[in-house]
């Protein structure tokens, strides 16, 4: 009955770390396509000016960003 019950155990255990394993992988799919997830011309034209060819420094990007009137 022992050997019976820590099979049981030993399965219960292993699935479950196994089902765990798989919960824990990163999202690697991209977001919905569509208009939901485009970016708006306003946003990227935004995003252009506050990042191309700028070397990227945070307070800089933030800062140009809300003139610009969009969140950082």
């Amino acid at each position: 009955m022992t050997t019976r019950k820590l099979i049981v155990a030993l399965t219960l255990a292993l699935s479950t770390s196994f089902a765990s394993q798989a919960f824990a992988q990163p999202d690697t799919q991209g977001g919905p396509s569509g208009a939901k997830s485009a970016i708006s011309a306003h946003r990227m034209a935004a995003l252009k000016k506050c990042t191309d060819g700028i070397k990227f420094e945070s307070d800089k990007y933030v800062n140009c960003m809300t003139r610009e009137g969009e969140n950082p």
